[in-house]
């Protein structure tokens, strides 16, 4: 099965242009049957919300919730994840996987942690922290101690990533995780990245697994 590990959606995460409804009908039409919905979380998202720390955060999961009512409806499995800051790296993007809505619902904070207590409150709830993009303009690879892995490929066809060099600290660091995703945000981002994998995955814990244990292969459309 395809899977796609880094999908935005509108208006959730601010840069997002397509609707979680449309994003998945796009998907299903590209033969993808899962999806990892992964917006924004961080000051600047959250802090454009109103009300209580916890009316944000159920505000902010409006866009997974409709990217699951719709999966149902196209029969695409879709599962929570995020794209987190730290408290240290106002311009790295931190992908987690593995997680379900109560570990924003419990910690909707959790951007104002250093990376490392990110990293260890991640695994607290089985779920992997991976760098996505770490060469992009803005961003720095970070310490490496305190991730799991690397996004390796980044598909969004309007920035350089420079994929080649994630995958260079990946094959120095046999330990990482290597993931693909299309990060999308647009329509001529669809379909360009992610996974394929014969594990039946119906679970964010299932999809933290199947990386771990490396059971994928990844999606690349780039040249």
């Amino acid at each position: 099965m395809k899977w796609e590990l880094h999908l935005h959606t509108a208006p959730t995460s601010p840069c997002g242009r397509v609707p979680a409804a449309e994003g998945i009908a796009a998907f299903a039409a590209s033969g993808y049957g899962g999806v990892v919905v992964t917006d924004h979380y961080n000051d600047y998202v959250m802090d454009r919300l109103t009300g209580t720390d916890a009316e944000k955060v159920e505000t902010w999961l409006a866009g997974y919730r409709a990217a699951r009512e719709a999966g149902e409806r196209w029969g695409v499995r879709v599962l929570f994840g995020l794209e987190a800051h730290s408290a240290e790296h106002p311009c790295n993007d931190f992908l987690i996987f593995g997680a379900e809505p109560n570990f924003v619902q419990e910690n909707p904070r959790l951007y104002e942690l250093p990376l490392p207590e990110l990293q260890a409150l991640c695994h607290r709830y089985g779920a992997l922290l991976i760098q996505a993009h770490p060469f992009r303009s803005m961003c720095a690879l970070a310490e490496l101690s305190a991730l799991d892995g690397v996004e390796v490929y980044n598909g969004h066809p309007h920035h350089q990533s420079h994929n080649e060099r994630a995958l260079a600290v990946a094959e120095a660091n046999p330990r990482f995780i290597r993931t693909s995703g299309s990060d999308f945000h647009e329509p001529d981002a669809l379909a360009r990245g992610g996974i394929v994998t014969d594990r039946d995955i119906h679970t964010s814990a299932e999809l933290a697994q199947c990386l771990r244990d490396g059971a994928f292969t990844r999606i690349e459309t780039r040249p």
